[in-house]
């Protein structure tokens, strides 16, 4: 092996190793439900995986210059890719567990506005029942 193939294999290891460790904070702030802790560390996310992008893709140039195209990464290297996939698998269920964590609490105040709607009822008091606002409507005579 190259000494330049080498070192990308050990950029590319660092580079997984950064976007683990993103990954396990936003997981972390996912279970806990901390939604602006998860906006904050989306810059550092993106800059992570884009540098492991661009670590693949200089392994690939490397690969292709010098005919090793088939090369196999390091096992260092596969246990990192390997951490980072089921890193990603728990990120997706965590994710899809606080969408529906806030779907649900939204429906629950959608729910509360409707059913406590506030105004005044036919006799002009003011009230907080639907139902009672109802009577307003079904009298044309008031």
């Amino acid at each position: 092996m190259s000494a330049a193939l080498n070192r990308q294999d050990n950029q590319i290891l660092r580079s997984f190793q950064k976007v683990c460790r993103v990954l396990e904070k936003e997981n972390d702030f996912l279970s806990e439900l901390k939604f602006q802790k998860i906006a904050d560390l989306l810059p550092s996310k993106q800059k992570e995986i884009t540098a492991l992008e661009s670590a693949l893709v200089e392994r690939a140039k490397i690969l292709a210059e010098t005919g090793q195209q088939d090369a196999p990464l390091p096992t260092d290297v596969e246990k990192a890719a390997q951490a980072f996939k089921d890193l990603i698998a728990t990120n997706q269920e965590k994710l899809q567990n606080a969408v529906e964590t806030q779907n649900s609490v939204i429906q629950l105040i959608l729910e509360a506005a409707q059913e406590s709607t506030t105004g005044y009822a036919a006799s002009g008091h003011y009230v907080q029942d639907q139902r009672a606002q109802g009577a307003m409507t079904l009298r044309s005579d008031v």
